[in-house]
């Protein structure tokens, strides 16, 4: 059986600390961000990564890696060097080229095979990103000579096997963050051996009949993980809140149709002081989808 993929298009920019900024900030526009894969043992795929230099006047060079990544409890892209983690997918890959220049408007394609092994010891996930990096000079005033690594990042799942994703949300809470910001804040868990990504939305009525209504799209909770997800709220709130969240798994690799409706969940909003600040706008919940 070969590989069968889902692309979702968009931009991410990375910096060293693996927090999205926008690609515009350097001039490199990258597509797609997210390739989705469900793979075999031994199956061989190739997929083509477009690299283009959206400045006017710049020429810009970059260099070509691969990098292990995960989420953090907020939902930041974490990265670490290939190989590292046990999800890794990073010895499947060879790429080329590994160094572009690209002049203004220009664009290259970067070619990725990926071969997975004949034997794993575990199904589910595995995952990798193709890494683009340049050094460009940061404009600081008084100051010369002082440059600034970029990076911009696809990521890859290969869902290996028989792969099962199952994502649920164990609380929902009213937060403050230490700017004002007024928040739903989920718990979320996925017991399953693959990656769930989750759109739908919640609804907050009260005693008067009242309802607020929000959407929520490209929430991802990895395999075997937790994670929180803060959905900022600025309308009033209505007296004695409650919540309810309707989801869909839109990446269920057991059900025949790809997808799973969450059982909705719902429950009075009770407040809790919070210490998450930012995080409903995730790199991987809005660059990537």
């Amino acid at each position: 059986m070969g590989f069968t993929s889902t692309l979702r298009y968009g931009l991410l920019g990375l910096a060293l600390t693996a927090i999205a900024a926008p690609a515009s900030a350097f001039g490199i526009g990258l597509q797609p961000t997210t390739v989705e894969i469900s793979v075999q043992p031994g199956d061989r795929q190739r997929q083509v990564i477009n690299l283009g230099n959206v400045h006017q006047e710049d020429t810009i060079s970059l260099t070509l890696g691969l990098a292990d990544w995960a989420l953090d409890e907020a939902g930041q892209i974490q990265l670490t060097p290939p190989g590292d983690s046990d999800t890794s997918a990073a010895n499947w890959v060879r790429f080329s080229p590994a160094f572009v220049t690209l002049r203004p408007g220009e664009t290259e394609q970067i070619i990725v095979d990926m071969a997975a092994p004949i034997r794993v010891e575990r199904e589910g996930d595995y995952r990798f990103a193709l890494i683009a990096s340049t050094l460009l000079p940061e404009e600081r005033a008084g100051q010369s000579g002082v440059w600034k690594k970029y990076q911009i990042a696809s990521l890859f799942y290969l869902t290996m096997g028989d792969a099962e994703s199952h994502p649920e949300i164990s609380e929902a809470v009213l937060t403050m963050s230490p700017d004002g910001e007024q928040s739903v804040t989920f718990d979320l868990a996925n017991t399953g051996n693959a990656h769930a990504r989750l759109r739908g939305q919640i609804e907050i009525s009260g005693d008067a009949g009242e309802t607020i209504t929000e959407p929520i799209s490209n929430l991802v909770v990895l395999d075997d993980a937790t994670r929180t997800y803060s959905l900022p709220i600025t309308q009033d709130l209505p007296t004695n809140p409650e919540v309810r969240v309707t989801l869909e798994n839109i990446f269920a690799p057991q059900s025949a149709t790809g997808a799973v409706m969450l059982t909705p969940f719902t429950s009075d909003l009770a407040f809790e002081e919070s210490a998450i600040s930012g995080t409903a706008a995730s790199n991987e919940d809005t660059a990537l989808e």
